[in-house]
């Protein structure tokens, strides 16, 4: 429950007018409990412990819309600066966010063309390295054939040498 009145309501020592005042509520004090009712009164405990006797118009179940209106526009005032704080937090990943992009394209583009000269250079070294090897293969040839002979002319002269028929 809540206290609801134009200025101040008085909290008495019993239902009536004539009765003693205790304290005065405004509008928004939390009433805890109704202990008890008479005739348009009501008594209340406050949420300051205090009890009292109050006119029982004066209470309402809902936040006097004063009082919300104020907490609105405080949440209100809240929600804006959050909102203000992360629109620019939002400007500043986009920017972020396209510097990395533009980062990521030009280093993408490099990657591209060195991945380009390595398959050039590769190709480039198996040619060479198959070239090299045919040479190799030309001049081994060339000089197992010539050793062959230089072995073959060496041991024909030998045997001529030795033979008695050819005198």
């Amino acid at each position: 429950w809540y206290v609801d009145v134009d200025k101040k309501a008085m909290l008495r020592t019993g239902p009536g007018n004539a009765r003693k005042i205790v304290n005065t509520v405004t509008t928004g004090d939390r009433v805890v409990a109704i202990l008890e009712e008479d005739e348009g009164w009501a008594h209340v405990r406050l949420a300051n412990g205090k009890e009292g006797w109050m006119v029982k118009n004066y209470l309402t179940l809902e936040i006097p819309a004063h009082l919300l209106l104020a907490e609105l526009q405080k949440r209100h005032t809240e929600l804006e600066r959050r909102a203000n704080r992360l629109e620019e937090e939002n400007r500043q990943l986009k920017s972020q966010n396209e510097e990395i992009s533009t980062s990521l394209s030009t280093k993408t583009n490099a990657m591209e063309s060195l991945s380009q000269n390595y398959t050039e250079l590769k190709k480039d070294a198996d040619a060479k390295s198959f070239q090299m090897r045919k040479y190799l293969v030309f001049f081994f040839s060339g000089a197992g054939i010539l050793f062959i002979g230089i072995l073959l002319g060496l041991v024909m002269k030998r045997q001529r040498r030795k033979s008695s028929y050819l005198a």
